[in-house]
């Protein structure tokens, strides 16, 4: 029989999970959302990777295609530098996702397309894509871009976790669920299982990656600008600022100067 790991997948909409209690019910993975399209980034993907990680969760991130608007290279790129940022494209990591929901001309050129070029940019040939099992039945034309390297997460509701109606060897997680009630969670969250072990998604025996590190926030002084007002504006000390940029002289800042501002 096959393995029945089960995992979930995150977005906006989730929030900021209590990922030990999710972790606590038995969740052993979570995709997360990352980007959309060109511009678009989760505003939840940070703390919910961090929070994931720190919990033990197996993690990868996903990217929601626009192939209606924009090319495949574009968004690749796009993509990628989220990847790299938060250190989530090599093994260790589940593969990166292309979730294919929208509808355009020659979806399967454009999914090609897309996976070259972040193969190209992130070194990494693992890569997953995620539709319905109607889709990959009738409208992505699987046959033309499915290689070793490319495994498929087919979303099917309403049928026993790990029988998707379409399966094939290359299928490797079934999202079964669209409404599930997971503790940590409020709302409904997406349920999942890998119908392989996580080792053989991740690479076996590769470490677990460090999470990212924290954004770095900057202030540019201002014409009029003090050390107390700046603090007192942000709500941080103002001795704290001087502190981590070597102010030795509160009074010396000057207009264009750049502080970093500890959080």
């Amino acid at each position: 029989m096959a393995e029945r790991i089960p995992g979930i997948d995150v977005a906006r909409y989730q929030g900021e999970p209590n990922w030990g209690a999710v972790r606590g019910a038995g969740y052993v993975f979570t995709y997360i959302k990352a980007t959309e399209g060109i511009g678009y980034v989760s505003p939840t993907l940070d703390a919910q990777l961090n929070g994931a990680r720190a919990a033990g969760m197996v993690t990868g991130l996903y990217h929601f295609a626009r192939p209606d608007t924009n090319t495949p290279q574009q968004e690749a790129a796009d993509f990628a530098a989220q990847l790299a940022r938060t250190n989530s494209a090599g093994p260790g990591n589940l593969p990166p996702c292309l979730d294919v929901e929208t509808e355009a001309p020659n979806l399967g050129g454009w999914i090609k397309g897309f996976i070259d070029a972040l193969r190209a940019h992130t070194g990494r040939n693992e890569i997953v894509v995620y539709a319905s099992s109607s889709w990959f039945q009738d409208k992505i034309a699987p046959e033309a871009w499915v290689d070793p390297g490319v495994f498929l997460w087919v979303a099917h509701y309403g049928r026993n976790p790990g029988e998707p109606g379409y399966l094939t060897d290359r299928v490797v997680i079934h999202q079964h669920a669209s409404d599930g009630q997971v503790p940590g969670i409020g709302g409904d969250t997406d349920l999942n299982v890998s119908l392989v072990p996580l080792e053989v998604l991740t690479g076996a025996g590769a470490p677990p990656p460090p999470p990212p590190a924290p954004p770095q926030e900057t202030y540019v002084v201002q014409p009029g600008d003090t050390l107390s007002d700046i603090g007192a504006k942000l709500g941080v000390d103002w001795r704290e600022i001087a502190r981590v940029n070597g102010i030795a002289d509160p009074d010396l800042i000057y207009v264009g100067q750049v502080l970093r501002i500890p959080r």
